[in-house]
């Protein structure tokens, strides 16, 4: 039994406790998932107990459940956490200075994003003269692949069959984001035909290259600024000054 059933639990710290109990054995099976029923056991908790704090915990997207088998396995913010500590010992030190030098000559807010499965997740900013202070928000952010520039760059480099997949399979989540299938088609289209992914709203503009590594698209790097800074015909300027600052940049797209 797990020491958590038998150590006192501090005034107000009883849940929290419990939960990351709840959250630390899910990542120890998070190969091959673990049952609920596993879980009661291994924790010393009750079942009902368990069953409501791994609701809020799959809420938070700290934990998944498998609809078939019922197995739970680290969600997708649990994820983003551990790749983004990860990043500052080796990525964001290998990327800083190619974005610090295209944050200067553009002079406007570069983005660092991730591919987390059916996810990105924004794990670096470097600001130029530009700068938008609402950008830093988006840091640490994990959003479903499609719903912002870089995440279109690095759908769109999916082959077919892949792309119409992951559209049906998240179809409920586009529909609450006010976003049709076929917006995020022809979001893929013009990512294919452009070279680089470019988006214009809400008073904002943003371009997206995704990265190649390894032979898969497993990030992507995007410039954002004001949308009077950034139209269409600056974009694909900026497109041609990230891959010439940026090698891996390319062959993008």
């Amino acid at each position: 039994m797990n020491n958590l059933a038998k150590t006192a639990p501090r005034p107000g710290a009883q849940s929290i406790e419990r939960a990351m109990s709840l959250v630390n054995l899910v990542a120890r099976h998070h190969d091959q998932g673990i049952s609920l029923q596993a879980l009661v056991q291994v924790s010393g908790l009750d079942r009902t107990t368990a069953w409501r704090m791994l609701g809020s915990l799959q809420h938070a997207g700290l934990v998944e459940r498998d609809a078939q088998s019922g197995f739970y396995t680290l969600g997708v913010q649990a994820t983003a956490w551990g790749a983004a500590s990860l990043g500052q010992a080796a990525l964001i030190r290998q990327c800083q200075p190619a974005m610090k030098t295209l944050a200067r000559l553009s002079g406007d807010n570069v983005f660092l994003v991730l591919r987390l499965g059916d996810y990105s997740h924004c794990l670096h900013l470097e600001q130029g003269e530009h700068a938008v202070p609402a950008f830093r928000q988006t840091v640490g952010e994990t959003r479903l692949l499609g719903l912002g520039v870089a995440s279109i760059a690095m759908l769109a480099v999916l082959d077919e069959p892949t792309v119409q997949l992951h559209l049906a399979q998240h179809r409920e989540t586009y529909e609450l984001e006010g976003v049709t299938r076929a917006q995020l088609m022809r979001w893929v289209q013009s990512t294919r035909q452009r070279g680089f992914a470019y988006r214009n709203t809400a008073g904002i503009a943003a371009l997206g290259l995704h990265w190649q590594l390894g032979g898969v698209a497993v990030a992507a790097l995007s410039i954002g600024a004001s949308r009077v800074r950034l139209p269409l015909s600056r974009a694909a300027e900026l497109a041609g000054l990230m891959r010439l600052h940026w090698p891996t940049l390319k062959g993008s797209v």
